[in-house]
């Protein structure tokens, strides 16, 4: 197993709102998994090896530990429940496909074959991509994510409006050129992506995201830049199947605000 990367091991407890993050921690496991020859760590809750299991895949710049409260709870509720370590400055829509394939063949292996995906953001376009291609889980849940990446319909709706999507059509076009030339030059996530543009505008639920979106923003182990190719892969990456071929149980989670929820409302309608 790869040594822990974390630079903070205490830091995301800030991220724990209702449990106490000393008793999520004693409850944490560590295990390791293999995957395109390199080695991964994989935090997990486990209630019993015999009962179901959840695999979070973590959305852009977020690594496991974000992800421990929600986890937790989801283990309170009777499932095992791992979470993917975040997916490194240079990955693709493929590359992170492989990789959450090879976790749930881990878990499958070691625990049973009643396993589920949640992926959020990145992560969630990884875990659809999964799906259509009949990945080895039981079923599916896309957070704000769900998409066929290379569908014109796609692109322009993740380019219309201001703030972040004004951003990506300025530089769209020219980030499709440099590609060709400077594939691993790193470009920061906030060129492309705004956590704010996402926080709900319910006084209850804008008080705790924007404490949230705060604490991404300092977290030293969050991943502030990608590679051009990773970004890329975004928009150039074809499904692997066509959506009509979908046999996994698929649910879309999308929020009014954010990420594009009149295409996704089109997709699931599909």
């Amino acid at each position: 197993m790869t040594p822990p990367t974390m630079k903070n091991r205490i830091y995301w407890k800030q991220y724990a709102h209702e449990a106490n993050p000393d008793e999520i921690g004693k409850n944490i496991k560590l295990t390791g998994f293999n995957s395109d020859g390199q080695n991964f760590e994989l935090i997990y809750f486990e209630k019993d090896k015999k009962a179901p299991s959840i695999l979070v895949a973590p959305g852009s710049g977020a690594h496991a530990y974000v992800y421990a409260e929600l986890g937790y709870f989801m283990y309170l509720n009777g499932y095992n429940v791992f979470i993917m370590p975040k997916h490194g400055s240079d990955h693709t829509i493929e590359g992170i496909m492989r990789r959450c394939g090879d976790a749930l063949k881990h878990i499958v292996g070691n625990f049973n074959e009643r396993v589920g995906i949640v992926g959020g953001g990145l992560g969630g376009f990884a875990a659809f991509y999964l799906a259509l291609a009949n990945g080895p889980m039981k079923s599916v849940v896309c957070e704000d994510s769900p998409a066929i990446l290379t569908e014109k319909k796609f692109q322009e709706a993740v380019t219309e409006g201001d703030g972040a999507a004004k951003r990506r059509r300025m530089f769209m076009p020219l980030l499709k050129i440099l590609t060709g030339i400077l594939p691993k030059i790193k470009i920061p996530l906030s060129l492309y992506l705004s956590w704010n543009e996402s926080i709900d505008t319910k006084e209850k639920n804008r008080k705790l995201e924007t404490y949230l979106v705060e604490k991404y923003q300092r977290d030293p182990d969050f991943d502030k830049q990608y590679t051009l190719s990773s970004v890329m892969s975004l928009v150039s990456t074809p499904p692997p199947f066509p959506i009509e071929t979908l046999k996994i149980p698929t649910m879309f989670l999308c929020p009014i605000r954010g990420f594009a929820p009149s295409y996704v409302k089109d997709l699931y309608g599909r």
